[in-house]
């Protein structure tokens, strides 16, 4: 039914256009009005008129909406994507199927892949083309592909073929390739198609149907009808859905089968899913005819016989135990049963079946294969005397001698040869090759040293020198045969230690002088170089170890102890004064020398009294000039009473 919103729309959008009453406009129509009205009653009469004409309109457009809803509605413009009653339509495309599900309890798992098909056809913007990458449109004329079902344009479609198959065409020859046929493939899923599989027409999703129009109350590109392709794999039976996109459903129809062995009785299935074990025991006889299958029931051939089990070859001379599997075997000796002639034995390897005649029965021929005579097995041909006539190996000349067993010799006819190198002629035997004494001075492949080979035809071989060459790391020399270019790096690989040699690390040679050594955690093992038993405890380094800081502790004169810091070991810049004549002799080196340094003097306050022992209150130093007793005690002169005593 054409809609009535459609109809004489004369290219104006629904619901945009500004119509033409027939009665005029309201401005000419007001005009009319104020002339043929007195001018006392005028704004009376247009609002009484203005509301009449709102009313009439009103009355028209009910009166048209009630005609299309009678009508069971319309088809909507072609650009509007507007929501649709998804659930509704769906659940309408899938109830044959539903009904026939519900009346087994089936569940609805295997409609997942179909339902997940249609909702993206009805969400908007969902259903993209991979040609073009933009939105199909429910009203757009579509291509569906029979192996990934994926839906393009018609048009991006009908391209994609026409600048394959050009493409094709160009690299193609029309020369070696006249009658030649360029299949295509699915942007998607690369699936092929034949030239004549090119779309033509848009066709629904089931192919009834070309150019379905959109139908709101009805799947998008679709026909409403029952789909009915046969089913995969094939059964017999057809779709019950309506026309739907994606792939169809396994089969709802439920069939009497049996199971893979037969044992448990017949049930009722669904026809996509007859197929079923019962979980007992195979039971079938296997290849072996020895033994049956363990295996659960199941479907197809059963598998190969795992036991073993003692079989005879081929001929019967030989037992073995093998699988099962693999009944038939060969051994390695020959059959030696007696032929039909009863004089010789076959010499067969191991085999089945008749021996067959005597291969020196029948008519045979001479060596030379010019006469056949007939003579028994047991008895050789003899040479008929007439010239052998057999190609030689030079596939040149004939045989010379006369009929003879065995092979033929060398070619012996002399002819002009040229050598391999292609320099010089010379006649000699067809069977020999003629080599000259030139040497050849191409250059090898390491583009250093000569061929120096013998009449070389052109492909000298590898350079045998060894290279030689000193390497990076400035230790070793290049071990490889004589090569182009720069050499590998040297292979070879060094331990740097610490200095108490507990931590290492490895570097390719020649990197071990840029290294520094390993960050060692252990304590430094060096000894100590001052008169101390061991040094402060500090980690390993490189380099001398720091100054030492424990006290001195060395007895002095005074039988004190030294409380200054170690200076046993301390480095001492050291000069030689030496006169210089001029200033063109050289300055004296400074050298730095590690030294045992004096203790200083002893600087402890103690107790004394003076020479007269008149006063013991004064403080003297040890270490000051002072007269020192055999005791070890030091004395000094209070002065006037001292002096007094004296006299």
């Amino acid at each position: 039914m054409e809609n009535q919103w459609s109809r004489g729309r004369g290219g104006r959008g629904r619901g945009r256009g500004r119509g033409v009453s027939p009665h005029g406009t309201a401005n000419q129509r007001l005009q009319l009005q104020q002339q043929n009205t007195p001018s006392g009653g005028a704004s009376k009469q247009i609002d009484v008129s203005s509301q009449q004409r709102f009313n009439d309109a009103a009355a028209k457009h009910q009166a048209s909406l009630q005609k299309f809803v009678d009508a069971g509605g319309a088809v909507v413009d072609s650009s509007s994507e507007e929501d649709l009653e998804d659930e509704v339509i769906i659940e309408k495309v899938l109830q044959k199927y539903s009904e026939r599900n519900l009346a087994d309890g089936d569940s609805r798992d295997s409609l997942q892949r179909t339902q997940q098909f249609l909702a993206e056809t009805f969400q908007s913007g969902a259903v993209i083309c991979l040609i073009c990458i933009e939105t199909i449109r429910r009203a757009d004329a579509v291509w569906n592909c029979k192996g990934c079902y994926c839906m393009l344009h018609m048009q991006c479609v009908q391209k994609w073929v026409q600048q394959g198959a050009y493409r094709a065409d160009s690299a193609l020859s029309v020369e070696l390739f006249p009658l030649k046929e360029i299949n295509w493939h699915c942007p998607k899923c690369r699936n092929e198609y034949t030239p004549s599989d090119s779309p033509t027409k848009y066709l629904c999703f089931c192919g009834k149907v070309p150019d379905p129009a959109f139908d709101p109350w009805m799947v998008p590109h679709s026909c409403g009808q029952t789909c009915g392709k046969a089913l995969k794999p094939e059964c017999g039976h057809e779709c019950l859905l309506l026309c739907h996109p994606g792939p169809c459903p396994p089969c709802p129809q439920t069939v009497q089968v049996a199971c893979h062995c037969g044992k448990s009785p017949i049930v009722s299935r669904r026809c996509g899913a007859k197929e079923w074990s019962c979980g007992k025991v195979c039971g079938s006889l296997l290849e072996c005819a020895h033994h049956r299958c363990t295996a659960p029931c199941h479907g197809g051939t059963c598998p190969a016989c795992p036991r073993q089990s003692e079989q005879q070859c081929l001929c019967g001379k030989n037992r073995m135990i093998r699988p099962c599997a693999f009944p038939q075997w060969q051994c390695e000796e020959p059959c030696r049963k007696p032929l039909s002639c009863g004089n010789h034995l076959c010499e067969k390897c191991c085999h089945t079946g008749a021996c067959g005649a005597c291969p020196r029965s029948g008519q045979r021929s001479c060596p030379c294969g010019k006469t056949k005579v007939d003579v028994p097995c047991t008895e050789d041909v003899q040479p008929c005397g007439d010239t052998c006539d057999r190609l030689l190996s030079c596939s040149i000349h004939t045989c010379t001698q006369r009929c003879h067993t065995g092979p033929c010799g060398k070619c012996r006819e002399s002819v002009e040869k040229q050598c391999r190198c292609g320099t010089r002629t010379k006649a000699v035997q067809c069977g020999s090759e003629y080599v000259c004494e030139t040497k050849c001075t191409r250059m090898r492949d390491c583009h250093k040293h000569q061929c120096k080979r013998k009449c070389c035809e052109g492909n000298c071989s590898s350079c045998e020198q060894l290279c030689g060459k000193t390497l990076t790391c400035r230790n070793h020399k290049c071990s490889s045969r004589c090569h182009p270019g720069l050499c590998y790096p040297c292979p070879l690989t060094v331990d740097v230690h610490c200095t108490c040699g507990a931590t290492k690390v490895t570097v390719p040679c020649g990197r071990q002088t840029a290294t520094k050594p390993p960050r060692c955690l252990l304590p430094c093992r060096c000894p100590p170089d001052c008169h101390h038993p061991s040094r402060e405890r500090h980690r390993c380094h490189a380099g001398r170890c720091p100054a030492c800081k424990q006290i001195c502790d060395k007895e002095l004169k005074c039988r004190h102890r030294c409380p200054r810091f170690c200076h046993s070991a301390v480095l001492v810049k050291k000069q030689e004064k030496v006169e210089r004549v001029g200033p063109w002799e050289p300055a004296p080196q400074v050298t730095v020398k590690l030294e045992c340094l004096p203790c200083p003097p002893c600087r402890v306050p103690v107790p004394v009294t003076c020479l007269g022992q008149h006063e013991a209150d004064k403080q003297l130093h040890f270490g000051d000039e002072f007269l020192f007793l055999p005791d070890g005690l030091s004395v000094f002169c209070c002065c006037a009473k001292c002096a007094s005593a004296r006299l």
